[in-house]
């Protein structure tokens, strides 16, 4: 499928002042089994030392990580209708929770990109486009955000999706806490609801703990009551229903009502904690530590971070504790540092509304 280039717009930052138009031989395909191979090889990492392998591992492997190849556009060059086609940049977009996907575009070429490097960006910025069209007019009103979280050091990437309309909605440090030995004394005891050394006024209770029917509403009202004031990505709020964002939370790892706890602040429900076990990558995943303004300077999330530590250590004494936080939220910083969290990663968090169609339309 061939889909019509885009015009050009007008760049900020250090790209090119306009987007140069394709070249004659230059068009932008959807991805087809024909072509997933090739399209594979841009999107791995150049500097695998075996890219024909890691393309082949990508595809085999795509089913198994909810990746479809089919939602993926390229742009193609080949001389002639019988020429070989060859695959010059690519964008993918793999679907996730709450309404949102992921994109990823291909890096430079370790020889140089073809073309140079003003028609490369170009050649980006149009396939992350077609991405976000397909998006708007086949997945609308299901997917609603477009996602990218590129390395901070891939300047290439930031430009090219802020040049596709990406906006910035933070950087994210990656923390990891090593185990260990004395972890599990951290805990608060089997039940905090009995927990008599929160403040006055809070009682804290697990999600097993609360009916079924009940679970969704206490945490979308915790999680908006955090959000106030937020310094976690404030750019985000509005974005996306609260719902879209829990089911996001859901789908991290392996969901257990037993590590996600909800704080009831005069019987109202003013903040949470949500710890979620990732057994692929042997870690368990703070997923979500907010807390509603009336509850902030009391030592509780200090107390529930130790506690889901000392929980996560008598399922799996040693899988790490891991997080991602705003570089800009400096309290939540000077927390997991003083708890031994360390920085391992940085990602740029951008983002792209949708068009979204009326459910008739689609």
């Amino acid at each position: 499928m061939s889909i019509a280039v885009p015009q050009p717009r007008s760049l900020e930052g250090d790209g090119p002042e306009k987007l140069p138009p394709l070249p004659p031989n230059v068009r932008i395909l959807r991805g087809e089994a024909s072509l997933y191979h090739a399209i594979a090889r841009r999107l791995v990492s150049q500097s695998n030392p075996d890219i024909d392998d890691a393309a082949h591992r990508l595809v085999d492997s795509a089913p198994a990580h909810n990746i479809d190849l089919t939602n993926t556009f390229a742009t193609i060059d080949s001389d002639g209708p019988n020429s070989t086609q060859r695959v010059r940049q690519a964008c993918l977009t793999v679907f996730g929770a709450g309404r949102t996907a992921m994109m990823f575009v291909s890096e430079p070429l370790r020889s140089g990109d073809w073309g140079g490097s003003d028609l490369a960006f170009a050649e980006r910025v149009y396939t992350v486009n077609a991405c976000c069209e397909m998006l708007s007019r086949e997945r609308t009103p299901h997917v609603i955000l477009a996602q990218a979280l590129p390395d901070p050091d891939e300047r290439y990437a930031t430009r090219v999706f802020e040049a596709a309309g990406f906006r910035s909605v933070g950087t994210l440090k990656y923390m990891r806490r090593l185990p260990k030995p004395h972890d599990r004394k951290l805990s608060l005891g089997p039940d905090l609801s009995q927990y008599d050394k929160f403040p006055q006024g809070c009682r804290v209770l697990s999600l097993a703990q609360i009916p079924q029917a009940d679970r969704d509403d206490h945490c979308i009202r915790a999680m908006d009551a955090s959000y106030e004031a937020t310094m976690d990505c404030p750019e985000l709020c509005g974005l996306r229903e609260t719902r879209d964002i829990l089911a996001s939370h859901k789908s991290t790892g392996t969901h257990d009502p037993n590590l996600w706890w909800i704080i009831y602040y005069n019987n109202e429900p003013l903040g949470c904690a949500f710890f979620s076990p990732c057994p692929e990558q042997r870690t368990c995943e703070l997923v979500y530590l907010g807390l509603g303004s009336p509850l902030r300077g009391k030592g509780l999330a200090r107390m529930l971070l130790s506690h889901g530590i000392a929980e996560s250590a008598a399922r799996n004494s040693v899988w790490s504790m891991s997080c991602a936080v705003d570089e800009r939220n400096e309290p939540a910083l000077r927390l997991y540092e003083a708890m031994q969290f360390r920085a391992f990663a940085r990602r740029r968090a951008l983002v792209r509304p949708l068009q979204v169609k009326p459910v008739d339309q689609v």
